[in-house]
């Protein structure tokens, strides 16, 4: 298949239309609609929290400064990164978790289809992404054998930003630009590897930049 020798060959792939039509657009709903403040926390770095505030919970006030701590490094080329990822610590409670890992093992059900994998989904997560938020220039390390980002984006443009940037040749000046697509699946051969990162946002607040990212081992 295409996408198979595109992941040999150049260390990524992408597939469109991923999952039925139906079930991508349910699950995009689920998402946006039940949006409860425990399953989701703002991840940045550098994270230097408030020497005055008990970082116990995340509050405006704390979540507005490691932002901009986060876009001062890296406005100065840093490693940093801000974004909100869900939240393990209420999966039980609001049930979130099934979402995204119901996504991941088909990822895997994927790989393992095609004797590329045999192994188990590492990690997956909910990954939002508001105006101003990024993902600078990394790599994935031995968090897996692969990575995936799914996109639950829909009616994206351009000029909103947040597109997934992959660096095959591991130089920065060499990138391939992939838009957040709705219902389309990249994958990342990690031992490629394969440097990436998300282009800083300017989306409008109705714009909804949401993907589910993980790895599989």
């Amino acid at each position: 298949m295409q996408w198979i020798q595109a992941l040999d060959e150049k260390g990524y792939c992408q597939i469109e239309n991923f999952l039925p039509i139906q079930h991508a657009e349910r699950l995009r709903a689920n998402i946006i609609v039940n949006n409860h403040f425990k399953k989701w926390n703002l991840l940045t770095t550098p994270y230097r929290p408030l020497m005055n505030v008990k970082d116990k919970i995340s509050t405006t006030v704390i979540d507005k400064q490691r932002h901009i701590q986060a876009t001062k490094a890296f406005n100065r080329q840093k490693f940093s990164f801000s974004f909100y990822r869900s939240s393990n610590k209420h999966a039980k409670q609001h049930g979130q978790a099934s979402l995204h890992q119901d996504v991941g093992q088909k990822v895997l059900t994927l790989l393992k289809n095609h004797s590329l994998i045999k192994g188990k989904l590492q990690d997956s997560f909910f990954a939002a992404y508001k105006k101003g938020q990024f993902i600078s220039y990394h790599t994935d390390g031995s968090a897996g054998k692969y990575a995936f980002i799914y996109q639950l984006s829909t009616g994206w443009k351009q000029k909103y930003g947040g597109q997934l940037e992959l660096y095959p040749q591991r130089i920065k000046f060499f990138k391939r630009t992939i838009a957040p697509k709705f219902n389309s699946l990249t994958i990342l051969k990690l031992s490629h590897p394969m440097p990436h990162s998300v282009k800083l946002l300017n989306n409008p607040a109705h714009k909804h930049r949401i993907t589910i990212s993980g790895w599989v081992e």
